[in-house]
């Protein structure tokens, strides 16, 4: 009996030795982090990790553990004094959460659901984390100090119809992986919430249910701006974006002027958000001030997501704004009051035809009609013309959303469009000068590909002919480039990379476009910036810092842009091509109230004779973590004449 013991002993043992041999070891200390495929293992005491030979694995520090230490030191000896325990609690929101920075490519919206599809949901929850101190990935920070917590208590928190009533699912459905998708990205595009997490949740007493948690983090509602012109004017604003919890939003604007009239006066307006749950926006506005009056009502329907099927929008206004209209170089009506009363409507219908394809018909009707207005002709001042404008549109598009950071804005989450849509428009334009027929197409297409990264590229052409003569004719193209993470040495990178062009053949005054407009160029200002053609190739290198300095991180840029303006139509053309460079340092600070900081300079070299500044520099200190511009989009808008959004458009900033 003790032999066969032996025998079996010593083949576990073997058993044992072989399998063992099959593994690698792999001994981690408790500032590392240990990374295979797309999961990270973060210890928090010395480790050795055995995985399976062959697996490919990296180490990396953990650039954290340096910053825990600090803060636990710092926030042992703050406890010590009143005074020094406020101010800690005041500035520290949360210690940096373990996480880590990868390269990482973008992923689909909807992969985080995949592997619940067909589930039923048997329970929705609504979990609001606070507003100061709190997370959407880790809902038990709270706020340490007292006035962390007041505030938090005299917040209030978006109620939770108000989030609700944004799903696109309810109690009882199955899980359909993109409407959980365009459900998280719905709440995180309004404009009172900071973060949303959709987390679903096996029931370990039925597998095949599942219960959702709907965890949002608001935004501050309250904010102020303050502008002021070279003339004096200034104008200072407040907006609450979320009154009450009810994201309705509310601003008001008190402007004065030194030299015109009237020297005080003020604008506002008020939104009611997703109006009877049927993700209609509705905002009335005002204005009297000396740039002029106005007043006007809009409800709008964006085309969310391809199960949305109807889209449209319906504005009524009356303008009466003073222009001080400047055309390229000569003044070309001074001052002039302009009364006008107008609707635009126009609304869509999409048909979906399976995999998030959808064929779409919008029409638009559109009205002006101008009881003051400076002097028009047949070709000459054409957006003060009288006219009636009917024009349809059919449309092949496919949408759908990546979720990455780091393009637009520095570590947060944002939503990348790709996909595409081809449109044919056909119109007809009643004017006091005669009928005019609108044709013209639009293409927008946007991909990812794990080697060249990201483009998206618009294209836009069409014409309005008056008998045999073609006028308005324009072509434009707008194309937007980023790499994947490059890896440099420590840092990892991309290149952002714009091209616009516009051209306009017989084009009417004072239509044109600006190399300011969008930022082309940016900061530039001058007269001879705009003209009947543009072009603009722009490129921006931004590397994403390894350094971690006490829980700041940073990233610096650098970019480089050339702009051409040529203006055909003045008696005294001109051809201008600018030069531009630049470049600052971002610094971000996730555990502070005050958590970006962004430095930068622009120079103009040959802009001394044309332009007002050959240099422009800025400083930027926010507390919110909104994309600094809003630029990928890729989406189901009115069908458009291409010179309805001209840069001299006289609608309200409101709308």
């Amino acid at each position: 009996m003790h032999f066969f013991r032996t025998v079996l002993t010593v083949y576990l043992i073997a058993f044992a030795a072989s399998s063992y041999a099959q593994s690698d070891t792999v001994a981690l200390m408790h500032d590392q982090i240990l990374v295979i495929s797309d999961s990270l293992f973060i210890p928090k005491n010395d480790t050795i990790f055995i995985i399976e030979r062959g697996t490919r694995y990296r180490i990396v520090n953990n650039k954290y553990a340096l910053s825990t230490g600090f803060y636990d030191s710092v926030y042992q000896k703050a406890r010590k004094n009143r005074f020094t325990r406020e101010l800690f609690d005041l500035l520290i929101v949360s210690q940096p959460q373990q996480n880590t920075f990868t390269s990482d490519d973008p992923i689909r919206s909807e992969s985080f659901f995949e592997g619940f599809e067909g589930k039923t949901i048997t329970s929705i929850r609504y979990t609001s984390v606070d507003l100061f101190g709190g997370s959407v990935n880790d809902t038990t920070l709270k706020a340490r100090s007292s006035i962390g917590k007041l505030s938090n208590d005299l917040h209030q928190s978006t109620e939770e119809q108000v989030i609700m009533k944004h799903l696109l699912f309810e109690k009882g459905d199955p899980v359909n992986s993109f409407l959980l998708a365009d459900s998280e990205r719905i709440i995180r595009s309004l404009k009172y919430i900071e973060d949303v997490k959709i987390v679903l949740s096996v029931d370990p007493e039925d597998m095949q249910s599942v219960k959702a948690n709907i965890i949002v983090k608001d935004r501050f509602p309250w904010s102020a701006d303050f502008t002021t012109d070279e003339q004096g004017a200034y104008r200072i604003g407040f907006v609450n974006r979320n009154i009450l919890g009810t994201g309705n939003e509310f601003g008001v604007g008190f402007l004065h002027s030194r030299e015109e009239l009237p020297k005080n006066g003020y604008d506002a307006q008020y939104t009611i958000r997703n109006i009877k749950d049927s993700f209609i926006d509705g905002t009335v506005y005002t204005s009297n001030n000396y740039t002029g009056k106005s007043n006007g009502i809009v409800f709008k329907r964006d085309f969310l997501t391809p199960n949305i099927k109807y889209f449209g929008e319906a504005r009524f206004e009356l303008v009466q704004p003073i222009s001080d209209l400047i055309f390229a170089d000569s003044i070309y009506e001074v001052d002039f009051r302009l009364d006008r009363k107008s609707y635009d409507l126009w609304a869509g219908r999409a048909f979906l035809i399976g995999d998030r394809r959808t064929v779409n018909a919008a029409v638009r009707l559109q009205h002006d009609n101008f009881s003051r207005r400076p002097q028009v002709s047949l070709d000459s001042n054409t957006i003060y013309h009288d006219h009636h404008l009917l024009i349809g549109a059919i449309s092949y598009s496919k949408l759908n959303f990546l979720k990455t950071r780091n393009v637009q804005a520095f570590n947060i989450t944002e939503d990348i469009p790709i996909g595409f849509n081809y449109s044919i428009l056909l119109g007809r334009d009643w004017t006091e000068f005669g009928p005019k027929v609108y044709r013209g197409i639009q293409a927008n297409y946007a991909g990812y590909n794990n080697q060249w990264g990201y483009l998206l590229l618009n294209l836009e052409a069409g014409y309005f002919s008056r008998q045999t003569i073609r006028v308005n004719q324009v072509f434009q193209l707008d194309a937007r480039h980023f790499t994947k993470l490059l890896e440099v040495g420590q840092a990892y990178a991309r290149f952002f990379t714009r091209i616009h062009y516009f051209n306009g053949d017989n084009l009417s005054i004072p239509q044109s476009q600006s190399l300011a407009f969008e930022n082309r160029l940016r900061n530039i200002e001058g007269l001879q910036i705009e003209g009947n053609r543009i072009a603009t190739l722009t490129t921006e290198y931004v590397v994403f810092q390894p350094w971690y300095f006490y829980g700041f991180r940073f990233s610096t840029y650098g970019n480089l842009g050339i702009g051409n303006a040529l203006e055909t139509r003045n008696e005294n053309p001109y051809n201008k091509t600018y030069y531009s460079l630049g470049g600052g340092i971002r610094i971000r600070n996730e555990s502070l109230v005050i958590n970006t900081f962004d430095f930068g300079i622009s120079l103009f070299p040959n802009a001394r004779t044309t332009a007002k500044k050959a240099a422009s520099g800025w400083f930027e200190l926010t507390t919110s973590r909104e994309s600094e511009a809003v630029l990928l989009t890729l989406s189901l808008e009115f069908p458009s004449d291409h010179l309805g959004k001209s840069q001299k458009d006289l609608s309200s900033s409101f709308a």
